[in-house]
């Protein structure tokens, strides 16, 4: 195994159908202070040419050389600041954004030995700092679990999209808190889980707490993985000097709130919030159970025959929620 330094960063980035995005996250990520760091892009077998499209790009933008097997490595030029290599990695299904990220981080781990990682929607675009000050959070903060950055929203990058996550256990949904703590503190405890555009996570808590939940395929897999982290005495945080632009739900097709959610992402939603309060919180199940009626109530006052059709169907189907 060729070894990095364990201070470096694995940064791993899901791709999927997305890879103008993907280009706008990696030229933010060549500009950042700090590291050093490798990245690499999963492609979640993209039906758009991701692959041959980063590959062009890649070869364009810094000097190449192929590896043998799987992936390309992109050696970055002299002055491209902290990225050591860009690596594309096609993956022969879609498998979802955690296991999209699982997948990355068993590559890397063949091949490296990083300090940490640091999980990324292709879908933001990192401000300088952005790095550096999750490292000097992460750093600074006892038994530090998962870190997370502030969202900034893409159109206007001075409005605060999310800070941190927080969630309601009696109806089993999170919304995001946009205010940023007062004072001067470099990081925020006051939280029930980092968003998941953006997380950074050791090596040690990998070790300890192992890769994401791949089973939740979209949505609740970070709540998931920080509620498994606080059962092994890890705390998580946000870390304030870390912003990112971010498209918000440019990689599931869910432009503009609950409105224009996707078939896709009404049905991860309803599964996945049953799912994750049966297994951390199994005695608020009914209530969260329960809830869902006044969301099909919801799609049904709003016309949304296909949506409210599909929440009340997954109601009826235990097996997709009790496994």
């Amino acid at each position: 195994m060729h070894c990095v330094n364990a201070t470096s960063t694995c940064v791993v980035i899901v791709n999927w159908n997305g890879w103008r995005d993907t280009v706008v996250c990696l030229e933010s990520l060549l500009a950042l202070e700090g590291g050093p760091m490798h990245v690499i892009v999963c492609d979640n077998a993209s039906t758009d040419g991701s692959v041959a499209e980063l590959h062009g790009w890649l070869r364009e933008r810094l000097p190449s050389r192929p590896m043998s097997g799987q992936g390309t490595d992109i050696r970055s030029a002299a002055g491209e600041g902290a990225v050591l290599s860009v690596h594309v990695l096609p993956l022969p299904s879609n498998l979802g954004y955690a296991g999209g990220l699982n997948a990355g981080i068993r590559w890397a781990r063949e091949r490296w030995s990083p300090g940490g990682f640091w999980l990324l929607n292709n879908d933001v675009q990192a401000q300088p700092r952005a790095l550096d000050a999750l490292l000097a959070a992460h750093a600074a903060t006892p038994d530090a679990g998962i870190c997370g950055s502030i969202l900034l929203d893409w159109e206007e990058p001075r409005r605060i999209q999310a800070v941190a996550g927080i969630y309601s256990r009696w109806l089993g949904v999170g919304w995001h808190e946009r205010k940023v703590p007062a004072g001067s503190d470099a990081v925020s405890m006051a939280l029930d889980y980092p968003v998941g555009a953006s997380l950074y996570v050791s090596s040690e808590y990998l070790d300890r707490v192992g890769l994401m939940d791949a089973s939740y395929f979209l949505y609740y897999e970070e709540m998931d993985w920080v509620e498994r982290g606080r059962r092994h005495g890890y705390r998580p945080l946000v870390a304030l000097g870390s912003r990112l632009r971010h498209k918000e739900g440019a990689s599931t097709g869910s432009h503009g709130g609950v409105r224009n959610k996707s078939l896709l992402s009404e049905h991860y939603g309803v599964i996945n919030r049953l799912r994750i309060t049966r297994k951390f919180w199994p005695h608020y199940l009914p209530i969260v159970w329960l809830s869902l009626f006044a969301v099909a109530l919801d799609r049904f006052v709003n016309r949304e025959w296909d949506r409210a059709g599909l929440v009340l169907r997954l109601m009826a189907s235990p097996l997709r929620w009790l496994r």
